[in-house]
C-alpha cells in the first residue's frame, strides 16, 4: 500500500515537473540553452532506457527502450557535429549528467515498484518527449544558430515518432 502511494506521488511530481519543462522548452531560442536542454534530454533518455532494459516486464517496452538508446545516442552525436560547425563562439560544455529535475525523474523510475515500472517508464517518456518536441519545434523555428536550427528540424520527426510510439504502448499497457 505504501509503495503504491509513493508511486502515485512520484508520478504526480513528475507530471508537474514535465509541464514546467515543456513550457520552458517552448521558450528556448538561445543556442546555449538549447544545447544544454537537448543534451540533458538525451542523457535522461539513455539512462531511463537502460533502466527499462533491465526492469521492464513487457518485451515491447524493452524493444522501445533499446531503440531509445540507439536514437538518442545518434542524436547526441549529431548535436556534437552541429556544435563543431557552429557560428556562435563558445557555448557551455555538454553536461555529463542530468539536471536535478531529470535526476529526480530517474530516481522515481528507480523507486517504482516492479508491477508499476512499465507504466511509470511510459508516463515519463510521454512527458520527456512532449518536452523535447516543444524544444526542437521552438528552436527549429526561432533559434539563433543555423546549424543548431538544422539539427532541431532534423531531430524533430524522430522525437515525434518516439512520442507516438510511447503513447501507443501506454494505451496498451
Amino acid at each position: 500500500m505504501m509503495g503504491e502511494i509513493k508511486d502515485t506521488m512520484n508520478k504526480a511530481m513528475d507530471a508537474l515537473a514535465g509541464t514546467g519543462g515543456k513550457m520552458s522548452a517552448a521558450m528556448t531560442t538561445g543556442a546555449d540553452g538549447f544545447v544544454q536542454n537537448a543534451a540533458i534530454g538525451d542523457l535522461y533518455e539513455i539512462t531511463a532506457a537502460r533502466m527499462a532494459l533491465a526492469r521492464a516486464r513487457s518485451a515491447e517496452v524493452r524493444t522501445m527502450a533499446a531503440n531509445m538508446i540507439k536514437d538518442h545516442t545518434t542524436s547526441t552525436h549529431h548535436l556534437m557535429a552541429a556544435l563543431e560547425m557552429r557560428e556562435t563562439p563558445e557555448l557551455s560544455p555538454l553536461p555529463a549528467e542530468p539536471d536535478a529535475r531529470r535526476a529526480t525523474m530517474l530516481k522515481h523510475l528507480d523507486e517504482a515498484q516492479d508491477e508499476a515500472f512499465d507504466t511509470t517508464y511510459l508516463d515519463q517518456q510521454v512527458l520527456a518527449h512532449e518536452e523535447t518536441v516543444s524544444l526542437m519545434r521552438s528552436y527549429a523555428s526561432g533559434g539563433d544558430n543555423a546549424q543548431l536550427r538544422s539539427y532541431a528540424a532534423g531531430t524533430l520527426p524522430v522525437v515525434e515518432r518516439h512520442l507516438a510510439r510511447v503513447k501507443e504502448l501506454r494505451g496498451q499497457i
